[in-house]
């Protein structure tokens, strides 16, 4: 399986957009070849492994998709579906940077 993760910082107080955004989005990419799932992780907490307290992420979302392979996210990425999904201008003070994204193979036999 292929991963693909949108690191998007938003500005505070901008949140609610931001969810809006996503709730009402366009949703082509669910019908695309390889494509498995997609999903948006709000900011928690970081968890200690030791005896520190608890604290707040930054206000960083995390869009995560999956993918059967590279070439099937590829293939999305350079699609005209995803230039369609991706054209419309988003209010710039919605967001606290630019976005990163990575992209990752996970390692077959580990997870479920």
């Amino acid at each position: 399986m292929f991963v693909s993760i949108n690191h998007i910082s938003v500005a505070e107080g901008r949140e609610a957009d931001f969810e809006a955004l996503w709730r009402d989005r366009d949703r082509s990419v669910e019908g695309q070849s390889g494509f498995i799932s997609l999903d948006v992780l709000k900011p928690g907490m970081i968890l200690s492994m030791s005896d520190g307290p608890p604290t707040k992420q930054d206000n960083t979302y995390h869009v995560l998709t999956r993918w059967e392979s590279k070439d099937a996210f590829l293939s999305w990425v350079r699609s005209d579906a995803f230039k369609q999904a991706h054209k419309h201008q988003r209010d710039p003070g919605m967001f606290a940077g630019r976005p990163l994204v990575t992209t990752h193979d996970t390692i077959e036999g580990v997870g479920v």
